[in-house]
């Protein structure tokens, strides 16, 4: 038929069978869908409502595709097990792995059952099963297309507007409490909300990996509609700059400019230049701020800390957060406390907060620092293979980002979501963002002209 025949020239995923269907729906859902939808209560259950909505479509997408998988085993046909494991890839058997030692780990923990969903952020074995899933699925039978870059911007025009409209003052669906607005935050209820995320943190975390992937699409895409791009990576930068958490700024920030010798030139000459030039920058800069102290602020805590001068305040008190963690890990170096369980270990953070003009005590359930939180949860053994998961996917894009721009702005973004991570957290609000882009990073994709009717590449 004519229409299945320009449908399938124009998407040529729609030919490829039901199995990549149903992966580009559910990518499709969690860059509109999952990222739009907060619930009817606003930002007074939005964690809740946000992880039943991840199991959903996650769950989901997971039982579709065993599902789908089901009469071909039943028939026994298909390549054999030896076969098909001979196609698994490093960053496939790193994430499975991952996810051995935590189910491991869950199960030896003083706190299981509680580490099957988790004591406080829905981060226990279901959710990081989920995640690990979905990426083994993705990477198998993921498409990076103009289609859902396309439906990621979009969202984020809408994601970025609605957080420009809360810093003007506004309360856009009700979101916030009634009465109360973004300029309460600190004061009249604890944190700071924005968009359909919640938490700042969070959001810093979902700007680090989209982001840099907007840049490196305006870079290396060369259709003109790329530049309506522009709009979404404005808005966004706008609530960026605003919010003013650092993690964002180090991700977005440096995630852009350090993904630069692999994603921005496709010569190994250039990138070999573009490495050294950049080396030598960042010395320089490590240079002024340990020779120049700012008085106040981040470079001011950093040019303490190269002088030897540690206070637990430093970082806002995650220097404390990570002496009080890193302290008890001794006791279950191997397998951790199991996944989402350090609320139970007591330990609270005294802090002065200025816009109330007294101490505050806060309980501490995450490390504020991803490779910290995994050592303390999961242990060694989840740490070593979290870092050879990662490590693997970014073999993956140093070797493939010269001759494929959407291998090129997946890394970029997964890269600026790593260094953020360094300072942040994890939550099923934002991390099926890291796993989905981490799957599409890892799929096999031939090169093909980027932004065309075809896949992007």
């Amino acid at each position: 038929m004519p229409l299945v025949r320009w449908l399938t020239n124009r998407f040529p995923f729609l030919g490829e069978g039901p199995r990549v269907w149903v992966t580009q729906a559910y990518l499709f859902s969690l860059a509109t869908v999952f990222l739009l939808l907060c619930g009817p209560a606003g930002y007074t259950r939005i964690t809740r409502f946000k992880f039943m909505l991840f199991t959903c479509l996650s769950g989901g997408y997971v039982l579709a595709m065993a599902a789908l998988s089901l009469p071909g085993l039943a028939r026994r046909r298909g390549p054999g097990i030896k076969a098909a494991l001979r196609r698994v890839t490093w960053p496939q058997w790193a994430a499975a792995a991952y996810l051995l030692a935590t189910w491991v780990s869950a199960l030896a923990s003083p706190y299981w059952p509680h580490t099957f969903l988790g004591v406080s952020r829905y981060e226990g074995a279901a959710s990081i099963t989920l995640y690990v899933l979905s990426f083994l699925l993705i990477s198998a039978y993921g498409k990076p297309t103009r289609l859902l870059l396309g439906a990621l911007a979009g969202a984020m025009v809408v994601f970025g507007g609605l957080c420009a409209l809360q810093l003007a003052g506004r309360n856009p669906f009700g979101l916030y409490p009634q009465g109360l607005t973004y300029a309460d935050a600190y004061v009249a209820y604890p944190g700071a909300y924005l968009g359909t995320i919640g938490n700042v943190g969070l959001v810093a975390g979902f700007f680090s990996l989209s982001l840099p992937m907007l840049v490196y699409a305006l870079i290396r895409l060369p259709a003109r509609g790329r530049f309506w791009l522009l709009l979404p990576l404005a808005l966004c930068l706008y609530a960026l700059v605003r919010m003013h958490v650092l993690a964002g700024f180090v991700g977005v920030g440096m995630g852009t400019l350090l993904a630069l010798p692999v994603a921005g030139f496709r010569k190994g000459r250039q990138r070999a230049s573009a490495a050294l030039a950049m080396g030598c920058a960042l010395l320089a800069a490590l240079e002024l701020v340990y020779l120049v102290d700012a008085g106040a602020g981040l470079f001011h805590e950093v040019h303490q800390i190269l002088h030897g001068n540690f206070d637990a305040g430093f970082g806002t008190g995650r220097l404390y957060i990570w002496q009080e963690v890193l302290a008890r890990v001794p006791q279950r170096l191997w397998l951790g406390y199991g996944p989402d369980t350090m609320l139970r270990a007591g330990m609270q953070f005294r802090h002065y907060n200025a816009l109330l003009g007294r101490q505050a005590v806060s309980s501490i359930d995450m490390a504020h620092s991803e490779p910290l939180n995994v050592l303390y949860h999961q242990g060694l053994l989840g740490l070593v293979t979290y870092i050879i998961f990662l490590a693997s996917l970014a073999r993956r894009w140093i070797s493939a980002a010269p001759h494929n721009g959407a291998i090129a702005l997946l890394g970029a973004g997964l890269l600026g979501y790593a260094l953020q991570g360094l300072f942040g957290y994890s939550m099923p609000i934002t991390a099926p963002f890291f796993w989905a882009a981490a799957g599409l990073l890892a799929c096999p994709s031939p090169p093909s002209p980027p932004l065309s009717r075809r896949p992007l590449g």
